[in-house]
């Protein structure tokens, strides 16, 4: 006879204000926020390697990167994410970070704001300019070069008034376009998507950085417990290739094929 796997005992901590339990198997304590409670401000960039610094959330009234986070050494924690800032002082920010141009994707600046909070609420308007720099350095962030970033985080320090009108015609300054939803964390994006029924799929990549595939056999993966279907380069109506300039990247390797790194796609 089979062992059965012991069940996952569930964790308790605060979330907000809101006392909440999850199960202990959840690899880091953003899968248990954004997979069992839907708290979806704290973005995934990297988990669970902690450089990006897009799932940052306070704990105990201190930033912290929630994918290097135990949900273990959750238990009994006082969690804050960005839904639960009271309401003005989210609107600070998001006026801020509008007005100011701090960002553009907008993937990495919940983060960013919470990490924020946590030394306003420390230094208020004393937090210095280049003390924020050093503290930024545990964030990554592609689009905005960081000046304008700390140009909001020091007008929402020292209450600096800042101007969100719309724009008065061609040519005039204006806000960016969901400015206030990027910042707070409130724009989804594909990660965060949560319909009724919602499949999820996984790749299966080859491990051969140089192979011929003779077959492909998907019983084994059809019979585990929740696949619902497995899709290969036969299944694909049109075609595979995809590129910029050529088409010289399969979206798949199929059946008599040969396979180009260790990462080709053979089936989802």
């Amino acid at each position: 006879m089979t062992d059965l796997a012991a069940p996952a005992t569930r964790i308790s901590f605060r979330v907000n204000g809101a006392e909440v339990s999850v199960d202990s198997d959840h690899p880091h304590l953003l899968a248990a926020l954004r997979d069992e409670l839907n708290v979806t401000s704290a973005k995934d960039g990297c988990s669970p390697t902690g450089q990006c610094g897009c799932c940052t959330i306070m704990i105990d009234g201190k930033a912290q990167v929630s994918c290097q986070y135990s949900v273990a050494k959750a238990q009994g924690k006082d969690i804050v994410t960005l839904e639960g800032i009271p309401d003005e002082e989210r609107q600070k920010f998001s006026d801020a970070f509008a007005s100011c141009g701090g960002l553009q994707c907008g993937f990495c600046i919940p983060g960013i704001v919470m990490r924020a909070k946590s030394q306003i609420d420390k230094k208020g308007a004393d937090l210095k300019r280049e003390d924020m720099a050093r503290h930024l350095g545990a964030h990554l962030c592609r689009c905005t070069g960081y000046v304008k970033v700390l140009d909001a985080i020091e007008s929402v320090a020292k209450d600096t008034p800042v101007d969100i009108s719309l724009p008065k015609g061609v040519g005039s300054r204006g806000s960016k376009y969901e400015a206030a939803e990027l910042a707070l964390g409130d724009r989804g994006y594909v990660d965060d998507i949560r319909v009724p029924g919602m499949l999820h799929a996984a790749l299966h990549l080859t491990q051969h950085t140089r192979a011929d595939i003779l077959s492909i056999d998907t019983s084994a993966a059809l019979a585990a417990p929740g696949v619902h279907a497995v899709f290969t380069a036969d299944d694909v109506p049109g075609d595979i290739r995809v590129g910029i300039i050529y088409k010289d990247w399969p979206v798949f390797i199929g059946v008599g094929e040969r396979t180009s790194y260790a990462g080709d796609v053979l089936a989802i």
